[in-house]
């Protein structure tokens, strides 16, 4: 199942299509949240700058599988394509996801961390589902994707980092909520559980960006002037 927006959709109804889709698509959301949940695990074994790669590597990754998902590709289709974009995909986990995963490592840095992903995250899901016929080389794709984010988070800016803000205050707050109830559950250890909780609620983080992209999309769409009847 594709999803369709053609109109603007209020912060309440982007939310509740993120939950329909990850309901809807449950299983593939599941196999969605494991590398989250494996990249909490490995950083706990490696120093910060390898943290900050890892943690890169498995945004852009997620985020590229969420959005072909979100488009209605099966779960091993979305993760052949995205392998398919990985020259690309890679000079934007450097350009996007990195800068992002720097500054979620820091609590103080977590405004400049949402506005940088509600301006230069749409770069992801473009690379994943846009062409740009005039394209000559990989160079001008990965310039494409990073000017069609831009022009994209800048049809109603607010909008982008308010919802990208929300989405990832949901995944923190319920984060800590979840993993404390796990913890109490079977012995797990505080670790495990943050890991469990990260692969029930990464998906949704990434499917709720893949959703945003889309409605964001419409909303340009929508705000394209309409040329005047020819005068008579």
């Amino acid at each position: 199942m594709s999803l369709t927006i053609d109109r603007p959709l209020a912060l309440s109804e982007l939310l509740a299509e993120a939950v329909r889709l990850y309901g809807h698509r449950f299983t593939a959301a599941i196999g969605l949240g494991l590398p989250t949940g494996a990249a909490f695990l490995a950083t706990l074994a490696t120093p910060l700058a390898l943290d900050i790669v890892i943690l890169a590597i498995v945004f852009t990754a997620s985020f590229a599988v969420a959005a072909r998902l979100t488009a209605g590709d099966p779960f091993w289709e979305a993760w052949a394509q995205t392998g398919v974009r990985l020259p690309t995909l890679a000079v934007l986990t450097v350009v996007v996801a990195v800068p992002f995963a720097v500054a979620v490592t820091q609590l103080f840095l977590l405004v400049p961390a949402v506005a940088w992903l509600g301006l230069m995250g749409f770069s992801i899901p473009v690379a994943m589902l846009e062409q740009d016929p005039q394209a000559r080389n990989w160079f001008e794709r990965v310039g494409f994707t990073l000017s069609r984010s831009v022009a994209l988070a800048r049809v109603e800016l607010l909008h982008a980092i308010g919802i990208a803000a929300a989405l990832f205050l949901v995944d923190v707050v319920l984060g800590i909520v979840l993993a404390s109830a796990l913890v109490g559950f079977a012995d797990n250890g505080r670790e495990i559980a943050v890991a469990i909780a990260q692969v029930i609620l990464a998906p949704l983080f990434f499917l709720g960006l893949s959703v945003l992209y889309f409605e964001q999309r419409a909303r340009a769409l929508s705000s394209r002037p309409t040329n005047p009847p020819p005068a008579t």
